[in-house]
């Protein structure tokens, strides 16, 4: 596609599926207005990525910083950021555009956001962040995510946040930055386009699906026992449908505790799945159990049961109405789960009366100098 040499060319970054799946309707939307883009990958993940792009229907070329791996323990991470980072730099150089003609695209709270952003200061190119904004107010809770989040807020020029919560934050804490309020997060266009409901469950569902990865619940191996007791006792009720991360699956390997979980009868133990899969999954649930930020997004939209496995989160969705924290249960997530009391947290979908914010970020880009 020629390419004006006044017109904007966009340059998505992304480095983790949960990033690729919120920022999909983004480029989506950039295809269908005839755009100049990029699909810049970092390689932090490469389990299901290629699925993800032929599932959202995304032509755009993709372009490699490195070699693409599963990077499942923090070594391997360490090794793979100076390697992604020279290749970012390498990539964006190779836009033969001026830097004021070219928007840096980051999501999130990755390491990928991270480098991302450096590299696009660095070249003096516009850092616009996409789910800006959200913060758990504790700065190593969670980790690294809290503290990648507050790195990148300071190297945006501007923030795109999903309600007006997160907007004023942005606006009083970072206001060199210029927040703007995208009535909505990019994930509502993802759930969209994949056609999935919560309507499509069974009246009387008796499945629970648990996703569990984040590193305060896998790396702490007292922590990560617990919870596989914890579901082995829900097992001897409920069908468990546990979607194991490769770092989750790694660390259940390394502590043993995968055979526990292999042995139970009660307990389907399945790779990280599609995306439309996933939420099929999860619609069709009773309740699930997660500790993903993405996921208690996508069940706020969805209606479906949730209790949210963390201490704390950053995202407001769906708690008072579909989920409710772990630390709230006071006679536990056994009981609470024994006495079906997650069917008071069950709701009519949800995400009917939302606006597109893909359409809104986009737009405003556009109209932007």
């Amino acid at each position: 596609m020629a390419q004006n040499k006044d017109q904007k060319h966009f340059v998505f970054i992304i480095g983790t599926r949960a990033q690729l799946i919120k920022v999909a309707p983004v480029i989506v939307e950039c295809e269908q207005q005839n755009l100049p883009c990029t699909l810049l990958m970092t390689g932090q993940h490469l389990e299901t990525m290629q699925d993800l792009l032929a599932e959202f229907g995304i032509e755009t070329e993709q372009t490699a910083a490195t070699t693409a791996k599963e990077h499942a323990t923090v070594l391997s991470l360490i090794t793979w950021l100076p390697r992604a980072y020279t290749g970012i730099i390498k990539q964006l150089k190779s836009i033969k555009l001026k830097p004021k003609h070219i928007n840096i695209l980051v999501h999130g709270d990755t390491l990928s956001t991270v480098l991302g952003a450096l590299a696009g200061r660095q070249l003096g190119a516009s850092v616009v962040h996409l789910e800006s904004g959200l913060t758990s107010k504790h700065i190593l809770d969670p980790f690294p995510e809290e503290i990648s989040r507050r790195i990148v807020f300071r190297l945006s020029n501007i923030a795109m946040c999903p309600n007006s919560e997160t907007e004023q934050h942005m606006r009083l804490k970072y206001p060199n930055c210029q927040a703007i309020n995208t009535n909505g997060n990019t994930i509502l266009d993802a759930i969209r386009l994949t056609g999935v409901s919560r309507v499509t469950r069974p009246q009387e569902s008796n499945h629970i699906v648990a996703s569990l990865h984040r590193f305060q619940n896998i790396y702490d191996t007292k922590r990560l026992s617990k919870l596989v007791e914890l579901l082995e006792e829900i097992a001897d009720t409920h069908t468990i449908y546990f979607v194991l991360h490769p770092a989750t699956r790694k660390r259940l390997d390394k502590t043993g505790l995968s055979k526990r979980l292999e042995e139970h009868k009660g307990i389907k133990l399945l790779p990280r799945l599609g995306y439309s899969e996933f939420l099929r999954l999860a619609a069709e649930s009773a309740c699930v159990l997660t500790d993903g930020g993405s996921n208690q997004e996508e069940l706020a939209a969805l209606g479906v049961p949730t209790i949210v496995m963390r201490q704390a989160t950053e995202r407001s969705d769906g708690l008072g109405k579909n989920a409710i924290m772990e630390g709230e249960l006071s006679a536990g997530v056994f009981n609470y789960i024994k006495r079906k009391e997650y069917r008071a947290l069950d709701l009519e979908n949800n995400d009917t009366h939302f606006k597109h914010p893909s359409s809104h970020i986009i737009d405003y880009l556009t109209r932007t100098p």
